[in-house]
């Protein structure tokens, strides 16, 4: 977990304010692609400099910034550590590509020049408009500082499924008997250097240095399932992968290519004759134009990226829908249809005790949309039971006995009142809420984005006078509050909250990935 480090608000009179995060606060990127439109933004990104507190100091000594000549100067001076790697990121330029090549990238189309530069200092100037009036804007300006989070794919949304898709022979693929992820570079025979970049490395700009072959270049990574984004940087120069048609936006107008590392193979044998055979399933909300299969000598195969879970799918062989012959787990959809089951990760078991003489037990819960005939559960000695998959995170769920709803009465987590109560379970908790400072409450719930703001919210555990509740919670940003004997208050024990609607603020959480899916 980590909480971001400090915030800034600018209000209308160049004033800032104390520490305090708002809702809808604006990122650095954004706020700088927004600043850029014009020279309103352009003075708004020079307030949000000088009230930086790391280079406050440096700023107001004339040497980050300054305006001279009808020009604004940005100084990027290698001996201010700090204040150096902060500007970078912020005006999305690498170290190496500007001093090495004098290269500013896409800050070159907005106007921006090279001002001066040596061995340790690279200056760059962009005119101002005396013509532009400059508007602070009514409402307060709120600036975060966010931290590269290396090496995440799917960071903050956690990525479904992919696959990948090259105009020629692949240029990003695995090498099984090495457990390897290979990244070619054709052509770019004159380059001096070439640096393979990425999230798989937190985009650092010299930290894989691309071998020169026959054809290109070459970079070989150990690299985990996953999606990856990435680009080559040749002589100082970014260029995406021409050759992979999985193209992302950058944030600065240009592209980064994209490379899923599979995990998993739908194979269908025979239907040798068939002209077009497609995989459609509940990780792509059943599109029926998405995912073609591969012709194979003997049937179909399709290699995918699939994240863990339980997932339902069919098969479309020229246009006539079919279960997979070779998996023998199928379900009822609940519409009068049957659809295939596969699943990847760790099997957990839901178990009912008692209830012998009932007919039929079903399991239902939010990860299977509320299925009311999808989950039959096996009769035992001394109960029911049913093995299933689920990724990590926190499930509600009841049983249908017979037709009727219950919840699970080995479980004390509930959650809901009145008629809609159901239980809780949650897969690999990774956080726990904590609240010391009401011993004496009769009940406390904790709620938030993380939940959709359930009312009263998950329940929580009294032990030696401390309430907790533990949660799995993927990485990214959340807010929330506890519910007191009926009352929302904001967490006494964490000073970050927002902004709310009703003036009383929510307490504010940031989750950090605990592992990169990467291994170098």
């Amino acid at each position: 977990m980590r909480h971001l480090p400090s915030y800034q608000c600018v209000h209308a009179d160049g004033k800032s304010n104390a520490v305090k995060l708002p809702a809808g606060s604006i990122g650095i990127p954004e706020l700088f692609m927004h600043a850029m439109r014009d020279l309103t933004g352009f003075f708004i990104v020079l307030l949000f400099l000088l009230l930086l507190n790391p280079m406050q100091a440096s700023a107001q000594n004339n040497e980050s910034l300054r305006i001279e000549n009808g020009m604004m100067i940005v100084r990027f001076d290698k001996q201010a550590t700090e204040d150096l790697t902060k500007l970078l990121s912020y005006f999305g330029l690498k170290e190496d590509s500007l001093w090495n090549f004098q290269n500013i990238g896409q800050l070159a189309k907005e106007g921006w020049t090279i001002h001066h530069s040596d061995k340790n200092v690279v200056e760059i100037a962009k005119p101002l408009d005396n013509g532009t009036s400059i508007n602070w804007g009514q409402q307060p300006i709120y600036i975060e500082h966010p931290k590269a989070i290396a090496g995440t794919p799917g960071y903050p949304v956690p990525v479904e499924y992919g696959v990948n898709s090259f105009k020629a022979a692949p240029t990003v693929f695995e090498n099984p008997k090495k457990d390897e992820t290979v990244f070619l570079l054709r052509g770019y025979a004159q380059a001096s250097h070439v640096y393979l970049s990425g999230n798989f490395n937190n985009w650092s700009t010299n930290g894989i240095n691309m071998q020169h072959t026959d054809s290109g270049w070459v970079a070989i990574q150990k690299l985990k399932p996953g999606k990856y984004l990435y680009k080559f940087i040749a002589d100082g120069q970014w260029i995406y992968d021409a050759n992979n048609n999985k193209r992302e936006g950058d944030g600065n107008g240009g592209y980064n290519s994209a490379y899923f590392h599979y995990n998993y193979v739908f194979t269908l044998a025979g239907h040798i004759d068939a002209k077009k055979v497609l995989l459609v399933g509940s990780f792509n909300n059943w599109n029926e134009k998405e995912l073609v299969m591969q012709r194979m000598a003997t049937g179909w195969r399709l290699p995918m990226y699939l994240n863990e879970g339980t997932h339902a799918y069919k098969f479309i062989v020229d246009k006539e829908w079919m279960l997979d012959p070779n998996n023998k787990v199928t379900r009822p959809d609940g519409k009068g249809n049957f659809n295939s089951f596969m699943s990847l990760g760790d099997t957990l078991f839901f178990t009912l005790k008692g209830y012998t003489g009932a007919k039929s037990v079903i399991l239902s819960g939010n990860f299977n949309a509320w299925n009311t005939q999808e989950l039959s559960m096996t009769k035992t000695a001394t109960g029911w039971q049913i093995p299933y998959v689920l990724r990590p995170g926190t499930y509600e769920y009841k049983f249908i006995v017979d037709g009727q709803w219950i919840t699970d009465p080995d479980n004390p987590l509930n959650t809901g009142s009145g008629d809609i109560v159901n239980s809780i379970r949650t897969v690999q908790a990774n956080y726990t809420f904590i609240l010391k400072k009401y011993p004496n409450a009769k009940e406390v719930f904790v709620s938030g984005s993380f939940n959709n703001w359930l009312k009263p919210g998950y329940p929580m555990q009294k032990k030696d006078g401390v309430w907790s509740n533990s949660v799995f919670l993927p990485a990214g940003k959340y807010t929330y509050k506890f519910v007191v004997d009926g009352n929302w208050i904001i967490d006494p024990d964490n000073p970050l909250y927002d902004e709310n609607e009703y003036g009383t603020g929510n307490s504010v959480l940031w989750i950090e990935p605990k592992e990169t899916l990467y291994d170098n």
